[in-house]
């Protein structure tokens, strides 16, 4: 008797929780990270908010001041800049997602995402161009520490490939 009452307490409390939960607002709409609303698509990127993989070595730059406030006036520039670009992106992604992009639809979302690729590798010589003749050197050997892990994770992947037994048919 005393472990039902229990476990009726414990099956209470955990519906009321889950009930509260599904109830509240997510923060993610409420929340600003690295100036840009989180929750918004100008903050996102295949799930990460407020980070630029091609931008991840400035952080270990030291950068002074200075230097950040100068790189966020080009990143938000730039966002001010490709803003149409990624909005039209987004209606031709929905159009996908509906099954009704066309054949020009498709050539458009091409020469789109040309476009704002152009403008990140814009954004990149823009940003090296604030940093001092010592940051450069560190971070081309940033780089190419980077791709020498990449490399080295290409060929384990291919390796493990090639020791993989074929799937039986």
């Amino acid at each position: 008797m005393f472990l039902r009452k229990i476990s009726f307490a414990m099956l209470a409390v955990l519906a009321l929780t889950a009930i509260s939960y599904a109830q509240q607002k997510p923060a993610s709409t409420q929340e600003k990270i690295g100036g840009v609303q989180e929750g918004t698509r100008e903050g996102r990127r295949h799930g990460r908010i407020g980070r630029h993989r091609g931008f991840a070595g400035m952080r270990e730059l030291d950068l002074t001041e200075e230097q950040r406030q100068q790189q966020r006036a080009i990143m938000q520039r730039q966002l001010g800049n490709t803003k149409a670009q990624r909005e039209e992106l987004f209606k031709l992604r929905e159009k996908r997602i509906a099954g009704t992009l066309s054949p020009e639809d498709e050539a458009r979302v091409q020469a789109l995402r040309r476009e704002i690729r152009d403008s990140m590798h814009g954004i990149r010589t823009e940003m090296e161009s604030v940093l001092t003749a010592e940051q450069r050197a560190r971070l081309e050997q940033l780089k190419s520490e980077r791709k020498a892990r990449l490399d080295e994770s290409r060929e384990h992947r291919r390796e493990r490939r090639e020791h993989r037994e074929p799937l039986p048919r």
